[in-house]
């Protein structure tokens, strides 16, 4: 009895393995992976909405504290565009050192990267830092600091004849 049981398993183990087949998850997983670095890569400023570039950390406190502002501003005008420059780890910090020097931010960034809860308002086509807020949480100062920069915006697409 113990013998055919033995030679059933065996049998049983043998067919089994002929099916096997490798799983196909490790590929899904680095494909999505790889799917996940194209979605962050960064994006150009085609439709050229104003910047708020905020240099950001988790445990920062202060960028707690202004969140709620920058998502009301984000709420009310489809024109501007939160780029949050995250320096929680050194790996996120260099991710961000390289986003800022894609979007030509590198002196910004420099000066205040280990300011955390630092915005600041550019214009998207010449990168002027118009105004910089430090744990800023008046609605009324960013509001004016945007106008200001599509104000310099427009004034660079109708140049004065």
């Amino acid at each position: 009895m113990f013998k055919k049981i033995t030679v059933f398993l065996i049998l049983f183990s043998l067919i089994g393995f002929g099916f096997y087949e490798p799983s196909s998850a490790l590929f899904f997983k680095r494909h999505k992976a790889k799917k996940q670095v194209v979605e962050q890569a960064p994006k150009k400023n085609e439709d050229k909405k104003i910047l708020l570039v905020q240099i950001y950390a988790s445990w920062c406190p202060g960028c707690k504290n202004i969140q709620p502002t920058l998502d009301q501003l984000l709420k009310e005008s489809s024109d501007i565009e939160l780029i949050q420059l995250d320096v929680s780890t050194p790996s996120k910090a260099k991710a961000s050192a390289k986003r800022a020097e894609e979007l030509k931010i590198t002196d910004f960034y420099n000066a205040n990267k280990s300011k955390t809860a630092t915005v600041a308002v550019i214009t998207p086509t010449t990168t002027e830092i118009v105004s910089i807020f430090q744990n800023n949480n008046e609605l009324n100062d960013y509001k004016t600091a945007i106008q200001e920069a599509k104000t310099k915006e427009q004034a660079l697409k109708n140049p004065p004849t």
